[in-house]
Order: C-alpha cells, then structure tokens, then sequence
C-alpha cells in the first residue's frame, strides 16, 4: 500500500512539475508593455498615444500633450530682445536732367562688440507696446510683419522669430529735390538693414 501511495505521489509531483505556470501579462506586441513570456493576458497592456503638434513651450501654440512636433509652431514676439549684430547696406545717387551725376553705395557689418555700436535691448509685451530706451511706441505682429507706430507714423518691417533668436529687415527709399551745382536734382537715398536679436 505503501509503495502504491509513494508512487502515485511521485507521479503527482512530475505532472506539477512539467505543468506550465500561467504568466499574467500583456500579449499584445504592439503595446509599450508587451510581455514576451505572458501566457495570459490580463488586460494591463498600455500604448504611447501619438499627438502631433507644438513641442516648443516658447510658442503662443504651445501644446503640453503633444508628442510629436508637427512643425506648426507659432513663436510670439513678446519678450526682452538683446541686438547682437547688423548688417546692410546704403545707397544714394544723384540724377540731374536724366543723367547720374554722382552716386555712392557701401555695406557694413557690426557687432555689439564695436565700439559704435548704439542698439539697445528692446522689449515687446503682450498689450502691444514696445519699448526701448526710453521710447514707448505701439506695434503689432502678425505672421512675419512687425509694424511700429510712433508718433501717429506707421514703418512696417520684415521679421522672422525663433524660440532664441529674432531677425528684423529695415528696408527703406527717398526720393526727393534738391539743388545741385545750381540745377535741380532728383536725390534717391536707399537703406537695407538686417538687424540680429536674442531672446532674453
């Protein structure tokens, strides 16, 4: 009777033994949680939701649940500005009765490391003022159009703005009379700036 229970036991013990355990897990490979050794699944899986949109938390449309960026940021202009460098150029010629009879045009480069250098910090706030020096003017941004109304006088600038950095083109011609020599002569005057900032 013995021998019958001892080896009905010893049975016993190698079909538990050589019985699989159960591994509770996520079976599904998709998911971020995917358990290669789960024989079941228990409903735990999880998965990495994409959302596309602006990852830059310097942008008006900043959003914090986005994963992905899709490139639609928008980069406000509100902020402190320090300039770093300008360059440009400057023109001007003198036509009397058809006909150039003088003219002059040069280009230059500068950097806040010059000592002629006269930029200072300029800031834009959200109620649309700018200030700088001890200026206060009014402006509006829009898409890449800075203008800047002073004294009831609006200018209308190109700029482009990155989380670091903002980049103004000043363009700018007259044209008007003068005497020249003693005849009178149509003065043109051209100025194009490129004027470098970085955010504060």
């Amino acid at each position: 009777m013995n021998k019958v229970l001892y080896t009905l036991l010893t049975v016993s013990i190698i079909f538990a033994a050589c019985k699989k355990e159960d591994e509770d897990g996520c079976m599904d490979t998709t998911a971020t949680n995917y358990n290669e050794i789960a024989t079941v699944d228990d409903g735990s899986c999880t998965y990495t939701t994409v959302i596309s949109g602006c990852t830059d938390s310097t942008a008006t449309n900043y959003n914090p649940l986005a994963t992905i960026d899709d490139g639609s940021c928008i980069l406000g202009i509100v902020g402190v500005w320090t300039p770093t460098s300008a360059s440009g150029t400057q023109s001007m010629s003198v036509t009397v009765m058809g006909q150039i009879v003088d003219s002059f045009d040069t280009t230059f480069t500068m950097t806040s490391a010059d000592p002629d250098w006269e930029f200072t910090d300029v800031e834009f706030t959200t109620d649309g003022k700018m200030y700088n020096d001890l200026d206060t003017n009014s402006y509006t941004y829009s898409g890449n159009v800075l203008t800047i109304t002073e004294d009831g006088e609006s200018e209308t600038q190109t700029c482009t703005v990155t989380s670091t950095s903002l980049t103004v083109i000043f363009s700018e011609t007259e044209t008007y009379t003068e005497d020249y020599e003693g005849q009178e002569a149509t003065i043109t005057e051209s100025s194009d700036m490129t004027l470098n900032a970085a955010r504060q």
